[in-house]
């Protein structure tokens, strides 16, 4: 390693003027990409329902939520129902009913609404008159439209294509010919098949212009951006070259400059025949310094090539090259 500072000079690699992120380091540590792909930035100064999509949230959002709200809005369309079979009155508009109080016919009710709201209509209770009938006409309409749009957005989640790829905890700085390289491990957890696979790596590190700390960002240049095949496990490997934007930098550097790196990978799913991608990131403080990741490949007793994933974040301390 060199003695110039790497915060406080203009790096020769390329620069992208513009990532789509702030160039200011508004707050100071915060990671700008979570590991997940999701961002940290946040979209204010319109009306919440102007830029909130209902659909998107409910085909986006985690299985137990999803389950959660279906739930909950069932039960609560069936409870505003019941309210109004009971406030009609529940004696005069539905034949059937055995209650002795006041809770037993609401609950008489509640359990007619789910009936009139699945079509189910097990014919013990049944409505009498013009006023009954229509709130119940109008109930398993509702039903109806609800069961569809649950259906879609069940299909919808179920068809919808997305990679799942496994990346390592760590990225590390590992011995690299006769330079040293940035290094992660990624790995398709899927049964489906990535062909035509292609990565992009972006550096965001602080540079001081002028005494002022500006949040700049830098496309790297791999050792390889494409594969044709993604069955196993994947070293993506940036050399830490004079043209690097990371030559030169120390641990010490790494932390001071709050380095982070940006992946995106792209990849033809032939399941699903349509380009699905991933995202995630590391920053300075999953970075090691020094190290090299262990072996992943065996074979199992047919002979055919094995590898481990649980072993894709095991890596061992090793000096880096001098340069």
């Amino acid at each position: 390693m060199n003695d110039r500072n790497p915060l406080e000079e203009e790096n020769i690699n390329e620069e992208i003027v513009d990532l789509g992120l702030a160039s200011k380091d508004i707050v100071k540590g915060q990671r700008l990409m979570n590991k997940d792909g999701s961002f940290n930035g946040r979209r204010t100064g319109l009306p919440f329902w102007e830029s909130f999509n209902f659909y998107h949230y409910l085909v986006g959002v985690s299985w137990l939520k999803f389950m959660l709200l279906v739930i909950t809005g069932y039960v609560a369309l069936n409870l505003i129902f019941a309210l109004v079979y009971y406030l009609i009155g529940v004696d005069g508009h539905l034949i059937g009913v055995i209650a002795a109080n006041e809770a037993e016919k609401f609950q008489e009710a509640f359990f007619f609404s789910f009936q009139s709201f699945t079509t189910v209509g097990y014919g013990r209770i049944s409505p009498i008159g013009a006023l009954a009938s229509s709130i119940a006409s109008f109930e398993s309409l509702i039903g109806l439209l609800m069961l569809a749009i649950a259906t879609g957005l069940f299909y919808g989640r179920f068809s919808r294509p997305i990679s799942k790829i496994l990346y390592s905890k760590n990225a590390i700085i590992a011995p690299f010919k006769d330079i040293n390289g940035f290094q992660f491990r990624i790995a398709n957890e899927q049964h489906s098949e990535l062909i035509d696979v292609e990565i992009r790596v972006t550096m965001s590190k602080l540079v001081f212009e002028s005494g002022t700390p500006v949040r700049k960002f830098f496309n790297l240049e791999l050792e390889y951006t494409k594969i044709n095949f993604f069955p196993l496990a994947w070293t993506i490997n940036h050399p830490i070259d004079k043209d690097s934007p990371m030559y030169g930098m120390t641990k010490e550097d790494i932390d001071r400059s709050q380095a982070e790196w940006f992946i995106l990978l792209q990849g033809f799913d032939d399941m699903f025949s349509t380009i699905v991608n991933s995202r995630s990131s590391y920053r300075y403080n999953e970075v090691v310094v020094g190290a090299k990741f262990d072996n992943l490949y065996g074979k199992d007793s047919s002979g055919r090539v094995t590898v481990e994933l649980d072993k894709i974040d095991d890596y061992h301390e090793m000096e880096l090259n001098k340069y």
